[in-house]
């Protein structure tokens, strides 16, 4: 009896092609018979035929799924959503209990909590921009961010101080703008991911739906974690310490006048960067540095990175923390400045760049947990015992920045 190589994965993606309209673009009568022929218990009734034919249809989910402008791309199935994550599917609650008593204590790892295990990482500004096809009305996407932000910080510059203040921060910029409208309903390009596990669950489960078709990922959905120690490499606080790494001399005061309101500052900022190469603890508030590096023109140059104001006490800070519901979510912002590239292909694009004679197999951006949809009742049960509700995420309820977005929209459009 002959072998056939990998049977129980082909007889699986084949099932899910024929049970979602595969059978009515099959135009050969031969292999349809063949397929009615087959019998599960005796492999030996499957044709050269229809082993070819699933091998086509294995090899059409060896690639990741293709993306562009004008459509959303999704993975369908878990074989080709392997080519960019590591993934562990969990289908029991003793699964999920070891896995949950494993990460609800860490501190040092980002988590991202996704509805369906099928969806791409879109930020929500890039699923709008496409769907609604504003590259079409739009002059550009950089345009479009910076009248977002100018128009953020016109209308909510005196509620971010608020809460800026409540920290002893006095810093507004572009990525604090953008992070305060995007945790109040507003699109922006930035994705959010949070340092607690539990968090992560909640906003997987949040408006979670079953999905009646035949395929196995539309059953699960994702919790994506990374280590913060692999994001800081791209993260902008690196980028910016290294950046002033390299400033000496006439070059360092050119920058540092540059920066400066005035004389006085200007003689301020001399003696506190005196023999240092980088900012430290003891920042120059309102030195405009931060500002000036964040501006989304600045930012467009950069196609991934990291914000986070964790660990505040070693150099920049952004001031991401700049609402309640922020701080209760432990948020952190992924940065990706294409209006169309899901987070893993900008990341794939960068690591083979740097990386000169990397392989296929070597990428992954990061580790997923797909979880079985049937475990929500007893996911949500442990977190509520662990104080995660929906008045803990959003404490603030009376702000919501989606009318900003509709409002620049329009003017684009009139």
């Amino acid at each position: 009896m002959r072998t056939i190589s990998n049977l129980d994965l082909k007889l699986q993606l084949t099932n899910e092609y024929l049970r979602n309209g595969g059978v009515q673009k099959i135009l050969d009568p031969d292999l349809l018979q063949d397929i009615i022929d087959f019998n599960i218990h005796k492999p030996e009734t499957i044709t050269s035929r229809l082993n070819a034919f699933m091998l086509v249809i294995m090899g059409s989910q060896m690639q990741p799924p293709f993306f562009s402008e004008d459509f959303i791309s999704e993975y369908s199935s878990f074989l080709q959503k392997s080519y960019c994550f590591d993934q562990y599917k969990i289908d029991t609650i003793e699964e999920f209990d070891k896995i949950y008593d494993e990460y609800k204590n860490t501190s040092e790892i980002l988590y991202r909590g996704q509805s369906e295990a099928k969806w791409r990482l879109y930020s929500n500004l890039q699923r709008t921009w496409i769907l609604n096809k504003l590259h079409k009305k739009e002059n550009s996407y950089e345009g479009f961010l910076q009248k977002l932000v100018l128009t953020g910080q016109e209308d909510y510059e005196d509620k971010i101080n608020e809460v800026l203040k409540e920290h002893n921060i006095d810093t507004i910029n572009s990525i604090s703008v953008l992070g305060f409208l995007q945790h109040h309903g507003c699109p922006t390009p930035l994705l959010d991911w949070t340092y607690k596990f539990q968090n992560a669950l909640f906003f997987a489960m949040d408006g979670l739906t079953r999905n009646n078709v035949p395929r196995e990922i539309e059953d699960y959905f994702s919790v994506y974690h990374i280590k913060q120690s692999d994001m800081e490499g791209g993260g902008m606080r690196q980028v910016m310490d290294e950046s002033l790494d390299d400033f000496d001399g006439q070059y360092k005061s050119e920058l540092i006048s540059t920066f400066a309101i005035d004389e006085e500052q200007r003689i301020e900022m001399e003696k506190h960067f005196q023999g240092r190469k980088s900012i430290d603890i003891d920042r120059i508030f309102g030195s405009g540095i931060i500002e000036y590096i964040t501006k989304i023109e600045n930012m467009m140059n950069f196609n991934l990175s990291f914000f986070s104001d964790k660990d505040s006490k070693k150099g920049f800070i952004f001031s991401l923390n700049n609402s309640h519901n922020i701080l209760n979510q432990k948020g952190v912002f992924t940065w990706n400045s294409s209006s169309m590239k899901p987070l893993e292909v900008v990341g794939n694009e960068q690591y083979f760049e740097d990386v000169v004679d990397g392989k296929a197999d070597d990428y992954r951006f990061c580790n997923c947990l797909n979880i079985n949809k049937n475990l929500v009742g007893h996911i949500s049960k442990r977190l509520l015992q662990d104080g995660i509700t929906r008045d803990f995420i959003y404490p603030t309820k009376d702000i919501d920045t989606r009318s900003l977005f509709d409002k620049i929209s329009t003017k684009a459009n009139s």
